[in-house]
């Protein structure tokens, strides 16, 4: 049986390499779309932007779906895959993303 994917929202810092392609949120997505864990991405907003010699810190908030896991408490299973990240400097907040709200507006 196959396990859906578990999405969160996570806002985190992370280095991004000075010279890295794209802009700082590419670069700062690109980041965390590197984590083994994480099967995709979206959405991804800077909050704030820490310039450094060698790099750029990019306080982000961005929605992830994980690999399926197995049971237990998805925030602190998200949380530790995303601290384990390279380039990942700190993991603010992981919230569960809610589905979409269904539209019953009238015909």
């Amino acid at each position: 049986m196959n396990r859906p994917a578990n999405p969160v929202v996570a806002t985190l810092t992370v280095r991004v390499p000075l010279g890295a392609t794209g802009s700082l949120a590419d670069g700062a997505a690109r980041i965390v779309n590197r984590i083994d864990a994480v099967d995709a991405i979206a959405d991804p907003d800077v909050r704030r932007v820490s310039p450094g010699l060698n790099d750029t810190r990019v306080e982000l908030r961005i929605r992830v779906e994980l690999e399926p896991a197995a049971d237990g408490d998805l925030d602190a299973i998200a949380r530790r895959e995303l601290e384990a990240g390279v380039g990942v400097e700190t993991v603010e907040c992981v919230e569960p993303d809610p589905p979409p709200r269904a539209d019953a507006g009238s015909p």
